[in-house]
């Protein structure tokens, strides 16, 4: 097995890892925890392993005060927001549902760099963008089918499940434009971890909504599962994956990871796989990938245009 194909498998059992973890969160939510705990939780318990990364490969931790506050916006905004909704998300609505819908985020990407900085819209995004918008416009049809009694409930769900995807557009925009996406990627999220560790323990405490003292220890042990899945497993192969094959094959690869979600939230939580979840997850895999190549191909043509141009 080449270089390559090792890239493909690596960010493939990424993307599955993340999918599994997943669908631990919500596990805890009977057990003691809830939303705003294991949003602290799944960060703060994420630095010590973080922290044996950095001291393992001798990364340096020194960063500038221009780049303390980016990390600061990032941990509190991007990080912090995008992962409470997802967990308030997974509270009311089926993860194999809101997992998927967060996925759109590309799109969001897409069109926040064409609304706030200039890029072109073209054919190739428009069709992405609908595609993917139907695939959203399945998912929530299905939730409303399932749960026609507290329809304003799930329909607050899917929204939320959609807002995380705006915010995590936001983070992904921000660390392009910031000039962070050059530092080491565990250096970044060492930081981004410990600010936004910070940012929910001082609104858990505010809102009283952390219940640390509740937590049984089943609840303990899931939290410290997920962190260490979502830190050291995933995101160590996703990184690995990254330096194979690329970014942009990566992205299109992390797709699997709502379609991984929503089989293990059929076989640990008892969701349904209905057929409508599957066309849905259909559509938005389809979108993204177009999305992808597409940026992709733009890329190429860059490369291509600066090697004529020289």
């Amino acid at each position: 097995m080449n270089i390559k194909n090792n890239g493909v498998l690596l960010t493939m059992l990424s993307s599955i890892t993340f999918g599994f973890a997943f669908t631990l969160g919500p596990m805890t939510y009977s057990l003691g925890s809830n939303p705003v705990t294991l949003t602290f939780l799944r960060n703060f318990l994420s630095l010590p392993f973080l922290l044996v990364i950095l001291f393992f490969f001798k990364i340096n931790l020194k960063v500038t005060k221009k780049q303390l506050m980016h990390l600061v916006i990032l941990g509190f905004i991007g990080n912090s927001i995008t992962t409470l909704l997802l967990n308030i998300a997974f509270s009311v609505v089926d993860v194999g549902i809101v997992t998927p819908i967060h996925f759109t985020y590309p799109i969001f990407v897409t069109v926040g760099c064409v609304l706030f900085f200039k890029e072109k819209f073209n054919k190739q995004k428009i069709i992405a963008l609908i595609i993917s918008m139907l695939g959203i416009a399945c998912f929530f049809y299905s939730a409303l089918a399932k749960d026609q009694v507290s329809s304003e409930k799930t329909i607050l769900g899917l929204f939320l499940a959609i807002l995380s995807g705006v915010f995590y557009a936001f983070y992904i925009i921000y660390m392009d434009k910031s000039g962070l996406k050059n530092e080491d990627p565990f250096k970044i999220t060492f930081y981004v971890a410990l600010a936004s560790s910070i940012g929910m323990f001082l609104y858990g405490n505010f809102t009283n909504k952390l219940t640390l003292s509740t937590l049984t220890n089943k609840a303990w042990m899931i939290s410290f599962i997920f962190a260490f899945l979502c830190t050291v497993v995933a995101l160590s192969l996703l990184q690995l994956g990254i330096k194979s094959v690329g970014p942009s094959t990566a992205a299109v690869i992390s797709t699997f990871e709502p379609i991984t979600s929503v089989i293990f939230g059929a076989l640990l939580l008892g969701e349904h796989i209905t057929f409508i979840k599957i066309i849905a997850c259909i559509f938005i895999f389809i979108g993204v990938l177009i999305l992808s190549l597409s940026k992709n191909k733009e890329k190429k043509s860059i490369s291509s245009l600066s090697k004529n141009t020289i």
